[in-house]
């Protein structure tokens, strides 16, 4: 039987949860030994997911249309003889205090404050020793007094997440496709034949590479290859072997595979890619030779590479490891500042560049719109180049023709947006200059752990139009309706726009690496940061030593690697809509 949309999803059991494959101790899974005799009715769990779905429901409010507010008619009056519903504020049940952390017991419903002493209060008279704390859902357990980890309760929390990811998403984007995802449970069968035919290893995947004459650039690109979740799914899951491969000579996937195979081999010495560099040599012609090369261009040229051996690579909705992970869709938009005609093209990416300097036209377009924008003198963060890369820019009498109006050399503006986003989203900081010489950038871009890219999508750059439109309507203004260059936003205007924008979950990614370049264009070195485990670690050549994530974020990054919070992407069925 279905569930019906809106009831709570039911809870698995504590077997399907909790089930141990291999013999042993398992307590590490389940911190707290209060927990095992209350959590056998389930009761316990299921008051845990009513307070975790209130909780992240409360706090993605705004997102979710249920932001307390009143109504106004249309004489602009208040209205408040129809109140908006909306969730109760969560606060202390003795004091009414709002402030510091709200204790939910689990047991019972009481809801007391931790700096009043009143949760700890309701402890020790009832005996109810576990409760949640509201803010982060944290468990917390009375008699250990201490926030406790448990297996089963963190996968209801992990299952509210993203039910709760979906729920703004459909919010947000009512008419977005994407499909649905269903977790999966080791049943009994299951269960035996994973017991049956695996076996518990050490924690492998860390290793670092030998740098085998100026390699360094290539020894990055492959460390960010191997912390790449989809790309270790993909490889090790042997979707592409090398035992089992057709090509016979020159195959980058098979070159993966080996990688893959030696980085999780358990060895922890060094490892020389002399085979995979070979390749590349025979591959690219441009790259081979000794001399330092760029870390992108071998980057742009390994994907290129990887995806032309494969064999489902196709030229259009390809279906390769490469374009299911890197892949994404850049729509421009021209706009007839005659007509307002606007004309759409769509191009496919594998990643980013972004300047770090504003382009002359841009310059050139402030000085006729008569602004003084000082984020055009300087950008100083991941956030300022995105805007300027999104912004509309002027084009000039001789670069378009309006089919609609028929006027030739006719004025337009051109503004990029991201029609689809990639699982993995790959950025290059633009460092290298070679107008006038060539130079490197040295200028400090200050880039995010957690990166949302919700307001540089095209459906959100439309929604926000045909409010705009609407409002101005409301208003008896016309605005920027007739493509007026006066209305068109600036970096800085867009970014005060952004601010009230709330993030869509499906797009919002994580960084899990960063590549770094350090000294002159020629004689430069580059290094890395990955993530692994959870954990940072800093990657040079064979050197691997752990690092802090504020040591990341204050590297001058060359290359940025972010991938998806929610996987719900079908590069396929994206691009036909």
């Amino acid at each position: 039987m279905a569930n019906i949309p809106g009831s709570p999803p039911p809870i698995p059991t504590t077997k399907l949860l909790t089930q141990d494959f291999f013999p042993g101790d398992h307590s590490a899974a389940h911190g707290c030994p209060h927990l095992k005799p209350v959590k056998r009715t389930g009761e316990i769990l299921s008051n845990y997911q009513i307070l975790a779905r209130y909780s992240l429901h409360f706090k993605h409010r705004h997102a979710l249309g249920i932001l307390p507010s009143k109504k106004r008619s249309k004489s602009g009056a208040e209205d408040t003889a129809k109140p908006i519903p909306q969730l109760p504020i969560p606060s202390c049940m003795t004091c009414e205090t709002t402030m510091g952390r709200i204790h939910a017991c689990l047991q019972c419903v009481y809801v007391g404050c931790w700096k009043g002493g009143h949760s700890q209060s309701h402890f020790q008279e009832t005996g109810h020793t576990l409760s949640m704390e509201i803010s982060k859902c944290g468990l917390y357990c009375g008699q250990c007094k201490d926030f406790v980890y448990d297996r089963d309760f963190d996968g209801i929390h992990n299952s509210e997440l993203l039910r709760n990811s979906e729920i703004i998403s459909m919010v947000q984007e009512p008419g977005q496709k994407r499909p649905r995802f269903s977790k999966w449970h080791a049943g009994n069968k299951e269960a035996a034949l994973i017991k049956a035919g695996s076996k518990l290893q050490a924690c492998q995947g860390l290793r670092g590479l030998r740098n085998m004459g100026s390699t360094c650039f290539m020894n990055v690109i492959l460390q960010c290859f191997i912390h790449n979740p989809l790309l270790r799914g993909y490889f090790l899951s042997d979707q592409h072997s090398s035992k089992r491969c057709e090509v016979k000579s020159e195959c980058m996937g098979c070159e993966m595979d080996q990688l893959f195979t030696q980085f999780y081999s358990g060895v922890k010495t060094p490892y020389g890619p002399c085979s995979f560099l070979h390749t590349m040599w025979m591959s690219s012609s441009d790259l081979a030779g000794y001399a330092q090369q760029d870390a992108h261009e071998f980057f742009i040229s390994a994907l290129n590479q990887i995806h032309a051996k494969s064999p489902t690579s196709k030229l259009h909705h390809c279906s390769c490891v490469i374009h299911k992970t890197f892949a994404g869709l850049l729509q421009s938009d021209v706009t007839c500042l005659n007509c307002a005609n606007v004309t759409s093209a769509f191009d496919p990416i594998l990643d980013i560049s972004l300047d770090l300097r504003p382009t002359k036209r841009s310059k050139s377009m402030s000085k006729v719109r008569g602004l003084n924008d000082e984020r055009n003198d300087g950008p100083n963060s991941l956030a300022d180049c995105l805007d300027r890369y999104t912004h509309p820019e002027k084009l000039g009498t001789n670069e378009y023709n309006c089919s609609k109006c028929g006027k030739t050399g006719q004025e337009a503006t051109k503004q990029l947006s991201m029609k689809v986003l990639p699982p993995v989203l790959s950025f290059q900081l633009k460092r290298f200059e070679h107008s006038m010489g060539a130079s490197k950038i040295e200028t400090k871009i200050k880039f995010p752990a957690q990166l949302d890219m919700t307001q540089y999508t095209t459906s959100t750059r439309k929604s926000k139009k045909s409010k705009l439109s609407a409002l101005q309507k409301l208003n008896g203004g016309s605005g920027s309706e007739n493509g007026s260059p006066s209305n068109a936003s600036t970096p800085s205007s867009t970014t005060s726009s952004h601010a009230g924008l709330e993030p869509i979950p499906t797009y919002v990614y994580n960084l899990f690496a960063v590549i770094n370049h350090q000294g002159k264009m020629d004689t430069g070195h580059y290094t890395a940061f990955a993530k692994h485990r959870g954990e940072w670690f800093s990657l040079d050549d064979h050197k691997v030593t752990l690092a802090t994530q504020k040591e990341v974020l204050d590297s001058k990054a060359y290359m940025l690697f972010y991938v998806k919070q929610n996987l719900d992407y079908d590069y396929s069925s994206a691009t036909r809509d």
